[in-house]
């Protein structure tokens, strides 16, 4: 910040180049090595590095804690600035939640251990913005559009684009079927099914937060505590990000009272987040994603399913394709 409590001038702009950078390192495919069992995966599915993976129902167990379908790679920056010598990591996988959902676990700084078991704990220790404004906010990458022509009636504007209710993101349809399966004492399985009538629209509140929060963790058969301080944000992909999602970027900074001090706290190693990319997208059941912000001659994304039976709408509905970049770098 500025030492005043507010951002600096060039806070935005640098906001705005971290989450370029890490969106483009995460979808650059000549960055990455995939392991052998990803490879094997990926040519048994027929999948591209680009295409989205569509999973089968959810009963078949994709995304859930049992899941070991995890696709990772491997890599290195191009660069030759600070850390460029430290390997990086990529990892894609299906998680059994909504983006809205997975995106309010990973920025609510109370909620860190209910997904990290070594975490001590993680507080806020600067906001530089809330994401209660996106409108005015500097860090909520919008632009604002100008609308021109004529608007159809019952149409709402949304982003400077004329979309019908039935076209929104974040809203179910407002008749939703829901199975609901049931054991009882002997073991036996029963399925009821219920039917949900009223619209239910899905929203986060982090879209747009850019915040400094200090994070330690303790993790197995190590005696010090690792502390990281991070800058840490989130916003809506946009549409030459082929939209359909968020993405939260972070990255490690050194506050200015850290600094002034020449001997770390006794017990605690200092690491630092070079680069963590969490690109969280919607699923569809679409077979070809929207072309939007594509190269002319460059290979469009599809969805792919990778399951012999479909999922229903409710299934992909409460379920994300989440896709992480770290780069880090560590005294350990």
């Amino acid at each position: 910040d500025d030492g005043k409590g507010s951002h600096s001038p060039i806070a935005p702009q640098a906001v705005d180049a971290l989450v370029a950078m890490g969106f483009r390192a995460a979808c650059d495919p000549m960055m990455w090595t995939p392991t052998s069992k990803t490879r094997k995966y990926m040519t048994e599915k027929g999948l591209r590095f680009d295409d989205v993976p569509i999973p089968g129902p959810l009963e078949e167990g994709e995304g859930g804690l049992g899941d070991s379908t995890c696709l990772v790679w491997s890599g290195k920056f191009a660069h030759k600035y600070h850390g460029h010598e430290q390997p990086a990591v990529r990892s894609q996988g299906i998680v059994n939640m909504s983006p809205e959902e997975l995106v309010d676990l990973i920025m609510d700084s109370k909620r860190v251990s209910e997904y990290n078991k070594s975490s001590i704990g993680r507080t806020d220790e600067v906001v530089l913005s809330d994401g209660t404004d996106l409108d005015n906010s500097p860090f909520s990458g919008q632009r604002k559009k100008k609308l021109t022509g004529v608007v159809m009636q019952g149409a709402t504007v949304i982003d400077g684009n004329a979309v019908f209710e039935s076209e929104t993101d974040d809203e179910q349809s407002e008749l939703e079927e829901i199975e609901e399966v049931v054991f009882d004492d002997d073991g036996h399985k029963s399925v009821h099914t219920i039917t949900l009538s009223s619209r239910r629209e899905r929203r986060t509140r982090f879209v747009g937060e850019t915040k400094l929060v200090r994070t330690t963790n303790k993790p197995p058969l190590v005696r010090k505590v690792l502390e990281f301080y991070t800058l840490l944000h989130c916003r809506a992909l946009t549409d030459d990000q082929g939209g359909d999602g968020f993405i939260i970027v972070g990255r490690g900074i050194t506050p200015a009272s850290d600094a002034d001090k020449k001997k770390s706290k006794k017990g605690v190693m200092h690491s630092e987040i070079l680069l963590n990319v969490h690109i969280i997208r919607r699923l569809r059941d679409s077979k070809r994603r929207r072309e939007k912000g594509s190269r002319k001659g460059g290979r469009n994304s599809k969805n792919v399913s990778t399951s012999a039976r479909k999922a229903s709408k409710g299934d992909l509905a409460n379920r994300c394709l989440m896709i992480n970049v770290n780069h880090l770098k560590s005294p350990m």
